[in-house]
């Protein structure tokens, strides 16, 4: 992965780096920087994505990625108020109900 340069008759050698992310490769055509596929031992707790020269976790629905940029949490959708009258929120999901003389509509969040 080096490269000689000319210096007035003489040859120096001169090094070559590949930016945070990269690996350098041989080919038959010379030396080029790949992407380092960070995934294969990144510690995401739900899906992680290889970007060019990095990687980001994601979280699936319900949850969202916590402050470490690495693990997930839960999402409170109670506090959007998602059902017309009760809600319970759980890991990744929530659950409504209704109040005592209603029940829960088909579309699973007004009272009838």
């Amino acid at each position: 992965g080096c490269d000689l340069s000319c210096n007035h008759g003489g040859c120096q050698e001169v090094a070559r780096v590949c930016p945070l992310g990269f690996s350098m490769v041989e080919t038959a055509t010379g030396v080029r920087c790949s992407d380092i596929d960070e995934c294969l031992s990144a510690a995401c707790e739900g899906l992680c994505v290889n970007t060019e020269g990095g990687f980001v976790c994601e979280c699936g629905p319900g949850l969202q990625l916590a402050a470490d940029r690495h693990s997930c949490q839960d999402t409170d959708e109670c506090l959007a108020t998602p059902c017309q009258h009760r809600c319970k929120n759980s890991v990744g999901s929530y659950h409504c109900s209704c109040r005592p003389g209603y029940h829960l509509h088909g579309n699973r969040h007004s009272c009838v």
